[in-house]
């Protein structure tokens, strides 16, 4: 094969890339050689080849700051027009956070434990119903940013309260962090996405702003949308607050000093 590499190569390449990371994450055993080998078969270079483009993906998030896959020590030497297709293709992928990773490492956790319990009716409801009741959020500060928002999540108007959680825009850390100020009413899918750095509210114009990732999303309409607010002042949310996590949204960081 020619020497140049195709932009289908180079994806290719980024996306084994990605799925060894997420392994990783999860503490489960990945088989490099048996990943370049497939992508050999799939595009008729060496697997050799296809190691040394890892080893360039590696090197972009080095100097991202970002970790990369064990055992693909960083080369730097990519020409510039394939440095610039992979940076590209990376930025498409979905974003990879700190929270990102834990929930990882939990889902791997999750499918090696026996999850079933051979528990009474009426026992299981229980643990049903407190687990839900854990994901809903501590009680008396749900209760306030239900009363807050009017029962509707701030970013969706979704009215249905079974769905709503209390969402902390500054983690939790201590009874002094559950005050309505530092929180908002979300729908549990939404509340996810918040947490994961996917969501961030401008905290100057209070306009909902969504990772590039989800824009050809469902989620997409939400996209620049003005959040809902309670209509007392001493209840909204705190511009210090969203303007703490919104400088944790790297996309969003990006997208601001690209407008200045």
């Amino acid at each position: 094969m020619s020497e140049g590499w195709s932009h289908d190569e180079l994806k290719a390449s980024v996306q084994a890339y990605h799925d060894m990371q997420r392994q990783q994450d999860a503490g489960l055993t990945v088989v490099k050689a048996a990943v370049y080998r497939e992508l050999a078969a799939r595009f008729g270079r060496v697997e050799g080849a296809f190691e040394r483009r890892m080893q360039n993906i590696s090197a972009i998030y080095q100097v991202r700051g970002l970790d990369w896959v064990s055992g693909l020590k960083p080369q730097h030497n990519i020409g510039a027009a394939i440095k610039a297709q992979l940076i590209e293709l990376i930025d498409a992928l979905p974003l990879r956070s700190q929270v990102t990773q834990e929930l990882a490492i939990a889902q791997a956790e999750a499918e090696q434990t026996h999850v079933f319990d051979d528990l009474n009716a009426e026992d299981a409801r229980t643990r049903v119903v407190a687990s839900i009741v854990r994901r809903q959020g501590q009680p008396a500060f749900r209760r306030k940013l239900l009363a807050a928002y009017g029962n509707r999540c701030a970013i969706t108007g979704c009215d249905q309260p079974d769905v709503l959680e209390a969402a902390h825009i500054q983690p939790y850390n201590g009874q002094q962090t559950n005050v309505v100020s530092n929180g908002l009413l979300l729908r549990a899918d939404v509340h996810t996405l918040f947490d994961l750095y996917l969501i961030a509210i401008d905290p100057d114009t209070r306009l909902i702003h969504l990772s590039p990732t989800l824009s050809q999303s469902g989620y997409g309409k939400y996209h620049g949308m003005p959040l809902h607010t309670p209509s007392s002042p001493s209840l909204k949310a705190s511009a210090g607050a969203l303007k703490w996590h919104a400088q944790r949204c790297d996309w969003f960081k990006s997208l601001t000093a690209s407008s200045d």
